[in-house]
This record gives C-alpha cells, sequence and structure tokens, in this order.
C-alpha cells in the first residue's frame, strides 16, 4: 500500500517537522490546521471576504470582540480545503473533522464560518481545550479525515447517511451525524442533549431516561446523585447511537472504534459498566480523553464511534502486550485501516508509568535527561512507554510503525510537546505520520494520565 506525504508551501504548516496530509489506502489524513496570522498581529473581520462578512456589526470594538475568532475560523478552514485539493480530495469529502476549541464561548462564530465553507458538514465534534498547541495556534484548530478520490484504493465517494437537517434526532449543530465511505461508517460526537423536545433539554439526572436505563440506579439519593447523571448520559447517548445505527441495517456489534471525551475522569468506572453493558464481550478499541468542555448544557461526556456495516470488510481485534487497561482490544483491524484504542503510558503490569523503571538501559539515559524539562518526572516515562504500546501492537498486527498514517498527541502542558519529540524520534525517526497535539487537563481516562496518543495505522491489501 502507498503512504504518501503531502505538502503545502504556500502557508506555514502548524507541525513544522510533518507533513500537512498523508495520503494511503483511499483516504486522506490531515495533520492539525491553524488559522492565526504569520505576522502574528490579531485577526478581524478584514481578514474574511466582504461578501461573508454579515455578522460584523461596523462598531470597531464591537467587532474585536468575535473579529480575531472569525479570522482564525475562515484562515483554518481556507487552509484545510487548500491541503485537501492538494491531496487529491475536497471539502464535501470529509468523513470526520475534529474542531479544537481555546473558548467555546464563540461556537455561534465557529459555526457560521464553516457552514460557509462546509454546507454538508461531515460528522463532527468541537471540544473546549486549554490551548491550542501548534505553529500559528490561538483560537482554533481543525484535523480530519477524508476521501481520496485520486487513490483507487479507495473504498467510494463519501455517503450522507443522516443529514444535519432531520426530523427524527436533529443535530445539536450543523452537521451530519453518519457518513460513509464503502463499508465503513463514521458517526459525529454524540452529546446527551433531548434535542426532539421543546427547549432541547439535557439529561442530568435517571429521571431523564426510561426504566431501562436506570441500570445502575440505587433508590438512594447520595449515590444516585453521584453516579446518575454521568450513567444516565451515556446511557442515552449509546441508546440513540444504538437507534441510529438499527435505522441502516446495523447493531452495536458493528461498531470497531469508540472515541469518548470525558469531563471529569472521576466518572470513569461509572461510564465504563454502561460502556459494557452495551458491548458486553465485543467491546471495540476504546480512547477516553478529558477535555477542558465537552458538548455543552452541562454534558458531561461525549461519544464518537466508527462501524463497520455488517457482511462486508472482517474485523479483526488486536490483543493488548500488556494487561488491558479497560474492556476492548489494543486495536482493532479492518479493510485498509488499523484503529487503535488509547495508547497511554502503560507498564509492563498494565499501570501507569511514574519512573523510569522496566525501560531498557541503553534508553533509560534518554527518559532521565528529559525529566527535568518535563511538566512532571513522570511525562518521560510515559511517553516512552506509550510509543513502547504503539509499537508492539503494530508488531502483533503485522506491521511495521512506518504504517502509521495518523497521530493525534493528548498532553496536559505545551512543555511536554519536545519532550514528545525527543522520544518520538527514537521510536519513528522519519516517514512521519499527520499529526496534531492538544492540551487538555487529563490527556488520558485517569488524572495520573500525562499522555495518550489515538493512532490510525495503514494495512497492506
Amino acid at each position: 500500500m502507498i503512504r504518501q506525504s503531502v505538502s503545502v508551501e504556500e502557508f506555514p504548516a502548524a507541525w513544522p517537522n510533518y507533513p500537512e496530509a498523508i495520503r494511503g489506502g483511499g483516504f486522506v489524513f490531515v495533520s492539525g490546521v491553524r488559522g492565526s496570522r504569520v505576522d502574528g498581529s490579531k485577526g478581524s473581520y478584514c481578514d474574511i471576504p466582504p461578501e461573508f462578512r454579515e455578522t460584523a456589526q461596523g462598531y470597531a470594538l464591537v467587532d474585536s470582540c468575535e473579529g480575531e475568532v472569525a479570522s482564525d475560523a475562515w484562515t483554518a478552514h481556507s487552509r484545510l480545503h487548500r491541503i485537501l485539493e492538494a491531496a487529491g480530495s475536497r471539502g464535501d469529502q470529509i468523513l470526520r473533522q475534529h474542531m479544537w476549541q481555546r473558548d467555546k464561548r464563540f461556537f455561534p462564530v465557529l459555526e457560521r464560518v464553516r457552514k460557509t465553507w462546509q454546507p454538508e458538514a461531515a460528522p463532527s465534534s468541537g471540544l473546549g481545550v486549554s490551548s491550542v498547541a501548534g505553529r500559528l495556534g490561538r483560537w482554533y484548530g481543525i484535523e480530519c479525515i477524508a476521501v481520496d478520490l485520486q487513490d483507487p484504493e479507495s473504498l467510494g465517494d463519501r455517503r450522507m447517511l443522516t443529514p444535519a437537517e432531520q426530523s427524527d434526532n436533529p443535530s445539536t449543530s450543523i452537521y451530519s451525524q453518519m457518513v460513509a465511505s464503502g463499508p465503513l461508517v463514521f458517526l459525529a460526537g454524540h452529546i446527551p442533549i433531548r434535542t426532539t423536545l421543546p427547549g432541547k433539554p439535557s439529561v442530568a439526572t435517571y429521571e431523564d431516561v426510561p426504566p431501562e436505563g436506570r441500570i445502575l440506579e440505587t433508590g438512594r439519593s447520595h449515590p444516585d446523585a453521584r453516579d446518575g447523571p454521568i450513567a444516565a448520559q451515556s446511557w442515552f447517548i449509546y441508546n440513540e447511537i444504538r437507534r441510529t445505527l438499527e435505522n441502516h441495517g446495523m447493531t452495536m456489534t458493528d461498531i470497531v472504534h469508540v472515541r469518548v471525551y470525558l469531563a471529569d475522569p472521576r466518572d470513569l468506572a461509572t461510564f465504563h459498566r454502561i460502556h459494557t453493558h452495551f458491548f458486553g464481550d465485543k467491546a471495540p478499541a476504546l480512547s477516553i480523553v478529558g477535555f477542558d468542555e465537552v458538548g455543552h448544557k452541562n454534558s458531561y461526556i461525549e461519544i464518537e464511534p466508527t462501524a463497520l456495516i455488517p457482511g462486508t470488510l472482517a474485523r479483526a481485534d488486536v490483543n493488548w502486550p500488556c494487561p488491558a487497561p479497560h474492556a476492548g482490544p489494543a486495536a482493532v483491524r479492518t479493510g485498509p485501516l488499523l484503529l487503535f484504542s488509547g495508547m497511554l503510558g502503560l507498564d509492563p503490569e498494565g499501570q501507569i508509568a511514574h519512573s523510569n523503571k522496566h525501560i531498557p538501559r541503553n534508553e533509560t539515559d534518554l527518559v532521565q535527561s528529559l525529566e527535568p524539562s518535563a511538566s512532571d518526572p513522570s511525562v518521560p516515562a510515559q511517553i516512552w512507554w506509550a510509543w513502547k504500546r504503539v509499537q508492539d501492537t503494530c508488531r502483533s498486527a503485522g506491521i511495521g510503525i512506518e504504517s502509521i498514517a495518523k497521530t493525534v498527541v493528548y498532553l496536559r502542558s505545551e512543555a511536554d510537546v519536545p519532550v514528545y519529540e525527543a522520544i518520538r524520534s527514537v521510536f519513528m525517526p522519519e516517514d512521519l505520520p499527520a499529526f496534531d497535539c492538544l492540551i487538555v487537563p487529563n490527556p488520558g481516562p485517569v488524572e495520573e494520565a500525562a499522555v495518550q496518543m489515538d493512532v490510525m495505522a495503514l494495512i497492506a491489501n
């Protein structure tokens, strides 16, 4: 399978060491895109073509409130679409898009800009981050996966399975809830908002879900007040996902990967009980990350699945190279893709690493040398072990680490980006994948996790 790097030299990349996109397997994997001005000055409505400035009010002080965010979003989308064109794709072929926002209060500004660029927007998730890392990062960042229209290995053009404007289960924003390319189905991030009811209220307690959704309810106010919100929201979301899939001839067992955005890592265990209730012993690959803001209206969780149309591609699970941290395999192999669970800094016992114990002697010196510059002394060891888990999982799947097409890395501090890069260069010094890095309060599903890697790799035919 051919894996090709794509670069666009007309504007600076957010991550200079990495390609702006990777082509392979019929897909385009786009690195993180940013939208701030190259000269570092503050953007404004003047950066947007006049015909699209309808939200500007004509008063300098008032327009400065939204103008910089609108400029950032406009420039980021412009760059994104230029990268897609250079890689043989288009904006209407995006299969999934993530939008990183420094302040979600300005989501309405971002949505207006995105609707202009993407009138048939792909499944999307918009998350609040601590900071938009990378060169030219300030207010807004984007990364995505799209269909490569020029690749004969493509599974097929994007098919809109569930449009944004539909009455059965309306979207909370402007995006499709579900699209497909061939047998692969990409769903948007789902949040616990009852969009079919007046006022679109959020799910807040067990009383907001039917009796069959109250599987963890005890009838005692104290435990139910603590576990009830996350349990009810998780059940509601998974039930909506189940219903959406069944409307298209699929079931929960057809889900091969789930990405979970969790507002509070203390909710992990309760969420996991609901998660295993829906999947049993056929759990998908799973990533769980903690963001500054998830959804809206007091959403504690957002869930984003990837599924497979039954009777098409085969699914093969890849076991964890250490004790499993949660239900589900280390990765799922299907068609041209290897979809990883979130790769954490897990030591041989399957625990979050807190020191350089067990790291081979020839690499201990590197890890130790990076500890003083890291936000926490455990960070270099965790990054090393996360990459070791990626490497071991690739080997178990029968591929080399150079087959990785994209990594999205979650860190707690921008000070840890150079630490990550130093260790990455040991495991993967060349043929780098598409890349993005997010600064979030909880990079993993537990508080002590200082790094997590979302990884997608290509499988040769």
